[in-house]
């Protein structure tokens, strides 16, 4: 049972180890890897973005 529970402790640290090597992009070069959140077409195809400007809201007043 010990050796069992030995085994099931090793699996575990090496998958561990294998989410955060994949997780940190290291699987990359061999095609897996996570799904990048950025978006950088999003800043290319703004138009001014430099026009932009905050104001205040009246929702509390």
């Amino acid at each position: 049972m010990k050796k069992h529970l030995t085994t099931l402790a090793w699996l575990l640290v090496l998958a561990n180890g294998l989410f955060w090597v994949w997780s940190h992009g290291g699987l990359r070069m061999l095609g897996w890897g996570p799904n990048d959140p950025r978006e950088p077409q999003r800043v290319e195809e703004q138009l001014k973005p430099d026009a932009v400007r905050l104001l205040e809201s009246n929702v509390n007043r």
